[in-house]
């Protein structure tokens, strides 16, 4: 049993090293083959190993076929679908989940529905449940990727997620359409017994009546029905920097909860009852059918659907009197989870779940329980001793769930929260005891609305204290630089080490780690807080000078390594220029009504490359594209020097004949001629740069070249005959309005550079363009394939790195990538 389960997560957890999705009969021929050879070897382990590679392999084999049937690239066509999400008209989204059932008329196999996630900027009443005909954009899953941010398409693959769309125009199925279908697709569409609303959509529907004039109905809809659509950027901001995110949803620990009070109150019927001895399982029953209703009303969501399996699991053995010890309804319940559904290991709420989950084990087996202790005389005395017992262990798992849980904070979020472990410590017995069973009250009795609404009214207010708090750690955030992952992962090491050697008996183990510790850290911290001083230096003395920005010492000119970044920003450009762990950027990418670039993409890559600070911002131009996030990039980074070819507040004019040195590169303004009010594509601000200084012999040219036109083009190939960059930026995304034969005929760059979003209504870059920088010999890199580009220049060597193809080459990026 032990090898059985373990061997089939291990094995349904190998897809993760997965380049390409293996054909599944030829994969299955020789897991079979290596399973009978395995068991005459007697390694029983390797065939449980194999049974879950198979499962693996089958999973992801059905979900490549699933995503297969969506078009590659973005068609006009007809579904009809059923409404997946919970929806309100008190709630504002845009983005509706469907399970589709006839796509161009063709019905969809019940047995692998697909699931789509469709954007309606205006969407009419709709309910789960509903079925709709759609005129929709449909296309295949796509996001961007880059270094640091969040990976749309892994969020896809753990999802479940078959395609994406827009919705153009759609109407509500009636009885007349379903009559006008054939028998067999009549029968496929209403393979899910009716087209009528949900009754989760139903209950919700009149929990929203309920919350409408409450102050925190945005939480309180996340702790009844997993709902978070309701949240607005500062409450997600609350829940990051207070750590309280896990709290505010229905978590494994709510699950745990509900079970609880179904127990209570199964035990409770259960002793008002005749012939109890008859319903002596009714607590067990009642909790579970407590535990999976909540998971239902969550729409089963991962955590909950790993919680429900461990109530389960204990049901099950409970009833049937086997007792086991918890590693091995741990390892059951991740088995069977994986088994379930294998893609959900690619969410981050599966391993923040289960590795919670075991560090609670763990410490439990530390030590970190409750003391037991004899009642003595003194009633209230052994009530304090108990509460004083009872929140000394609340306070140590808090510290042994901050400490333990870093890598993983650090991985999924980039950084960590510092006020999180005294926050849970209060919030979290807070909102147990009071919000959640307020809560499932509030829901048990929606069909009373005057008792329903009193129970909302009591969790409403029981939250003004956790929200109050969740406001005081705004701001606490920190952000951790991939330089640190070394030191989070030893120091757990070190702690779990400390926690079951102890220090008495093996303390010259533990001092030695510390001097490795300290040996490591010190040389980071004295070039962080040296960094720290240079730039502090720089900002001083930045407004002393209008043409030397370099302030860096010898030392640092001497290294001739830089690196140029493309960031995968979709329509749009920004460029990091990084040396000596400093960064210059180009532009700042595109915003729009709830986000921008500048937070979603660039600003994670600059945290996790340990960037706090810019040296320099330039903008090429005021479009949108290229300079709608300044502002947060100004506010959050704090750029030394600003420059840009029309006039702004604090920034330097970036025109003909401006040049600078910066590290040691030279930054030298080839275009516009003048400054203007309002800059637009013909006035973009075209920068060469190089680093003859330091690499004289080999020098490497790079060319920033913004949305310039064709007009521009040919005044700046007069003006500048010789110029011949080695990395040319395509100008305007490759549009046939740039890139001119004129413009390219003293050229001959190694590498074109292009930034563009895949499915872009444009279709940039223009094949034409393409094809006439091939036909020069130029390596032609577009970020719509290939992610975000780094080239790494050291001495005239250009190494060039794309994120899709040579760091992150899992297999479905080529599925998604239409590779």
């Amino acid at each position: 049993m032990n090898q059985a389960v373990t061997g089939i997560a291990i094995g349904l957890l190998f897809l993760h090293w997965w380049h390409a999705i293996p054909d599944y009969l030829w994969f299955v021929t020789a897991v079979m083959l290596g399973a009978v050879v395995s068991y005459f070897l007697r390694i029983h382990l390797l065939i449980w190993i194999a049974l879950g590679a198979a499962m693996a392999a089958l999973s992801v084999n059905i979900y490549t076929n699933s995503v297969k049937e969506i078009p590659t690239d973005r068609e006009n066509i007809t579904i009809v679908a059923k409404v997946s999400s919970l929806l309100n008209s008190e709630i504002s989204t845009s983005t509706i989940d469907f399970k589709l059932l006839t796509l161009n008329s063709y019905p969809i196999d019940s047995y692998t529905p697909l699931k789509v996630r469709l954007n309606w900027r205006q969407p009419p009443e709709m309910y789960q449940g509903q079925i709709w005909q759609l005129m929709v954009k449909l296309r295949r899953p796509y996001g961007r990727l880059n270094s640091a941010g969040f990976d749309a398409e892994k969020y896809f693959v753990a999802n479940s997620i078959h395609g994406r769309g827009t919705i153009l125009s759609g109407t509500i199925v009636d009885s007349s359409y379903i009559d006008s279908l054939s028998v067999e697709q009549t029968a496929r569409t209403l393979s899910d017994n009716s087209t009528a609303i949900t009754l989760r959509q139903r209950i919700f529907t009149q929990a929203m009546t309920e919350l409408a004039d409450k102050t925190h109905k945005a939480y309180l809809m996340a702790l009844g029905f997993g709902v978070r659509d309701a949240l607005e950027p500062h409450d997600w901001q609350r829940l990051r920097d207070s750590g309280l995110a896990h709290l505010m949803a229905i978590s494994g620990l709510h699950i745990g909860l509900a079970m609880l009070l179904g127990w209570w109150l199964g035990s409770k019927i259960c002793a008002l009852l005749p012939e109890r001895n008859r319903l002596i399982w009714l607590p067990l029953w009642s909790g579970f059918a407590c535990a999976l209703g909540y998971a239902w009303l969550a729409g089963f969501s991962l955590p909950t659907v790993r919680a429900v399996l461990m109530c389960a699991i204990v049901m099950i053995l409970i009833r049937l009197r086997i007792k086991w010890p918890g590693w091995k309804i741990f390892i059951a319940a991740l088995a069977i989870c994986l088994m379930l559904n294998p893609l959900a290991s690619y969410a981050a709420g599966f391993w923040m779940s289960f590795t919670a989950v075991l560090i609670l084990y763990l410490a439990n087996l530390g030590g970190v329980r409750r003391q037991h202790t004899d009642q003595t005389e003194n009633k209230i005395d052994y009530q304090k001793d108990q509460l004083w017992d009872k929140m000394k262990v609340l306070a140590q798992l808090q510290f042994v769930l901050l400490l333990f849980m870093l890598p993983l904070q650090w991985y999924w979020f980039g950084g960590i929260s510092l006020l999180a472990p005294f926050i849970n410590f209060v919030s979290v017995p807070w909102v147990s005891t009071l919000t959640v069973p307020l809560v499932l009250a509030a829901i048990a009795t929606v069909w009373f609305p005057w008792l329903s609404n009193v129970f909302w009214q009591f969790a409403d207010w029981t939250l003004y204290p956790v929200i109050w708090l969740a406001e005081q750690s705004v701001g606490t955030w920190l952000s951790l630089s991939s330089a640190w992952l070394p030191f989070l992962i030893g120091g757990m090491a070190w702690a779990a080490l400390g926690w079951f050697v102890s220090w008495r008996n093996f303390k010259w183990i533990h001092i030695s780690i510390f001097i490795v510790f300290v040996s490591w850290g010190i040389p980071l911290f004295f070039q962080q807080a040296m960094s720290t001083l240079m730039t502090f230096n720089q900002s001083f003395l930045a407004n002393d000078t209008d043409v030397n920005h370099d302030k860096s010492s010898i030392d640092d000119v001497a290294s001739p390594l830089w690196t140029v970044n493309m960031l995968d920003v979709g329509h749009g450009l920004a460029v990091l220029i990084e040396r000596n762990g400093k960064a210059v950027l180009y532009d700042t990418g595109n915003r729009w009504q709830q986000g921008s670039i500048a937070t979603s993409v660039i600003e994670p890559v600059l945290r996790k490359k340990g960037i706090n600070q810019l040296d320099g911002l330039i903008l090429s131009h005021a479009d949108s594209d290229h300079a709608g996030g300044f502002a947060i990039i100004s506010q959050q980074f704090e750029p030394i020097w600003k420059r840009s070819s029309d006039r702004r507040d604090d920034f330097r004019p970036c025109v003909q004949g401006s040049h600078w040195q910066w590290e040691g590169l030279n930054f030298e303004v080839l275009w516009p001629p003048k400054i203007v009010k309002r800059a637009a594509n013909p006035h973009s601000c075209v920068v060469q740069i190089n680093d003859l200084a330091i690499s004289p012999e080999k020098s490497t040219n790079v060319l920033l070249t913004g949305d310039i036109d064709a007009i521009s083009e040919l005044l700046l190939a007069r003006q500048y005959p010789d110029l011949d960059p080695h990395i040319l930026f395509v100008p305007h995304h490759g549009s046939k309005t740039s890139s001119t034969n004129t413009w390219l005929a003293g050229m001959s760059p190694e590498l074109a550079l292009v930034s563009s979003a895949k499915y872009n209504p444009w279709n940039l870059p223009s094949t034409q363009i393409k094809q006439r920088y091939i036909d020069k010999g130029t390596a032609w890199l577009n970020t719509a394939q290939t992610g975000q580009v780094s080239i790494v220049i050291e001495a005239g060597s250009r190494k060039t790195q794309r994120y899709r193809q040579d760091i992150d080459d899992t297999w479905y990026r080529r599925l998604f990538s239409n590779e």
